[in-house]
């Protein structure tokens, strides 16, 4: 009878730990993805901006995320001609609606949720004599020191007491003004 509870004790203690295991996994592979979400973001302006580079200071923008550009600039600029400030308006509308998830979304009992995205985004970009710094700050599962590479999104109150939760990517890059 001893040795059965003994077995049972081991095979508890070692469930336990498969479970702990595959939480700790299941957020680890959350924050992974929400950084691979935010390296391909950031790489995405980064192209649109070499693509117009007579308007790379109309890009600059400190905190863009949730819904921060209210409205869809117009013209559209796919369907009709654009001047290159209307281009890098569009271009900043369609990267927040990206940022924000808004192009992924479930219906359920009749309400739009918005699924796909960072978690409480933020996006910072920074031009100076044709150097682009490009920063998107979200939140994450664990708690480290808050980065300090980058000021984007720090201290708004989104990232947990003292910013611990705060992820950050930034890409620094060379972009010739015409």
């Amino acid at each position: 009878m001893i040795e059965v509870l003994i077995s049972m004790l081991i095979v508890s203690v070692g469930s336990v730990g498969l479970i702990s295991m595959q939480v700790t996994g299941k957020k680890v592979s959350y924050d992974a993805m929400q950084r691979s979400i935010a390296t391909a973001l950031v790489h995405d302006i980064v192209e649109r901006m070499r693509n117009n580079p007579n308007a790379l200071t109309s890009y600059v923008t400190a905190n863009l995320g949730n819904g921060s550009i209210s409205t869809e600039p117009t013209p559209n600029c796919v369907s009709g001609d654009c001047t290159s400030a209307q281009l890098a308006a569009r271009d900043l509308w369609e990267w927040e609606q990206n940022i924000d998830g808004s192009t992924e979304e479930l219906i359920i009992d009749s309400s739009t949720v918005k699924v796909g995205g960072l978690v409480s985004p933020r996006a910072c970009i920074t031009h100076n004599s044709g150097v682009v710094t490009v920063a998107i700050a979200w939140k994450g599962y664990q708690e480290i020191a808050n980065p300090t590479a980058s000021t984007c999104g720090e201290g708004l109150g989104l990232y947990g007491t003292s910013d611990t939760q705060r992820q950050i990517i930034f890409v620094t890059t060379y972009i010739e003004d015409v």
